[in-house]
Parts: C-alpha cells; structure tokens; sequence
C-alpha cells in the first residue's frame, strides 16, 4: 500500500489538466491569426471596456486543444480554461472567453457563471453570424474582429447594464451589429490602409507602381521586454527590396495584470466550419 501511495503521488502531475499561459488579459494570439496591429487594437478595445464596464473579456487562438486536452470536448476545455484563468470578477462571475482553435476548424464564446442561459442563445446567434461565415473563407482577422464587437454589442453592453437577454425577436438587428463591427473596422484598419496604400507609390528603382508591403513579427513583446519586427517592401516590377526594423512595445500593466477570479459554468455557444 505505501508503494501505491508513493506512485499516486509522483503520477499526479502527469494526470493534471494543463492549460495554456495568457500574455495579456485581452489578447493572446498563439495562433498568429492577427498582425501586431490588429492585436493593439483588440488589446486597446478590450481593455477599454473593461475599465468602462468592469467586464473581463479575452480571446485566445491555438492552433488545436490536443497538445492541452487531445480526449476533451471544447465545451469542456474551454470551461476548464475558462476556470483555470479566472476569468471575469469574482462576485459578478461576468467573464467572457472566446476561444479560436484554427486548426480543429472550431470556436466557442464561454460565459461567466453570472450570465442565465438565455445569453447562450444569443452566443450562438452571434457565433453564426460574425464569426462563422468570415473563419470559412479563412480570414480570421475579420472574423474575431467583427465577432469581439458583436459580443461585445449583443452581450457585453446590455449585461453590464442590467439587462436580460433579449428574445428571440427582440434581438440585436443586423444593421446595428454592422454598425458595431463597421466601428471596429475603422480601428483596425489604420496601419493595414497605411501599408495598403504602398501600392500606389512609385518604386524608386524603376518608376513603376508595383509596390508591396509585409510585415513580419520576429520576436514577440512580453512583460519585461519589447518585441521586434520587419517591415519588407517589395516591387514586382524590378529587383527593388526595402527591409527595416521596427520594436514592438512591452506588454502594458493593464493589459498583463491578472483576472479578477471569475467562474464559468459551461454556458456559452460553439461553432465549427
């Protein structure tokens, strides 16, 4: 008996579940779905309503669950993380999670314990319709950015103000949730529009306007160093190739400090494509 006591304990850590670490309580893109633009502004956007309305929300991307729960379901993986971080205030038990998993071509909104399971029916409602139809044709960036400010119209904002969830008629109209994602657009698109624009420069080596920018993050930014990354401009044109260097800002305070030990228990909605 002392033997099998002694091999329970030292086998115990091999059982426990095992969950990925955030980066940030807004934002961690392990997936690398997003530039470092589209994460400063996810990352800004979240933490702003978290100072507005005291809301914890956080998206995460991986590539599968398997290499952290290979025989779970999403759902409970995704309650288990949920659990795990402590997402949302402790009291209130108001936290979001929306999960990416690019490679299972899947995704789940998980809602804090707070939310009656009527918010599950419009978790799904807002699942189908901003992030489902964008992550088919595999633009992920337009999808978490569209469906984050759905979530955060459709469910974020009347929640915090006391609301319950709507009906099923009474439920956000499409106008008003483009109308939301159409102002997270305009966020977004800032540096992308700036790059976009490259292509009508002319290329100083030949004159043509055939010019191309990528960038490419090197090494990611973390709480006590700063990241790094290439900005490359090509012209299809010639032979012309332009690399510079750029630095990405240390994690900020508010968006590394710790979640407020909210609980989740299983509501929420799915979605695969």
């Amino acid at each position: 008996m002392r033997w099998i006591a002694v091999f329970l304990f030292l086998a115990t850590p091999i059982w426990a579940q095992v969950f990925p670490d955030y980066d940030r309580t807004t934002i961690t893109d392990r997936a690398d779905l997003l530039t470092d633009a589209q994460e400063a502004a996810l990352d800004a956007r979240l933490a702003g309503l978290r100072r507005d309305t005291g809301i914890e929300f956080a998206v995460l991307t991986l590539r599968s669950q398997a290499p952290y729960a290979a025989g779970q379901s999403l759902e409970d993986f995704a309650t288990g993380l949920f659990n795990h971080w402590g997402i949302g205030d402790a009291t209130r038990n108001d936290g979001i999670l929306v999960l990416v998993l690019s490679e299972d071509r899947a995704m789940r909104i998980e809602l804090g314990a707070g939310f009656a399971r009527d918010w599950d029916r419009v978790s799904q409602n807002v699942v189908n319709r901003s992030f489902l139809p964008a992550f088919e044709t595999g633009d992920y960036a337009s999808g978490i950015s569209d469906g984050v400010e759905d979530v955060i119209a459709s469910i974020a904002l009347p929640f915090s103000e006391g609301s319950d969830a709507p009906s099923a008629d009474g439920e956000l109209p499409p106008w008003m949730a483009f109308v939301a994602i159409l102002g997270a657009l305009l966020i977004v698109a800032r540096r992308f529009l700036g790059d976009l624009l490259t292509r009508f420069q002319r290329c100083p080596n030949c004159g043509s306007r055939a010019l191309s920018r990528v960038r490419t993050t090197l090494r990611r930014p973390t709480r006590t160093s700063q990241g790094s990354g290439e900005v490359t401009t090509r012209c299809s044109q010639c032979s012309y190739r332009d690399v510079r260097s750029y630095t990405i800002s240390r994690l900020s305070s508010s968006s590394s400090s710790g979640f407020g030990g909210g609980r989740s228990g299983g509501g929420g909605a799915s979605g695969r494509w």
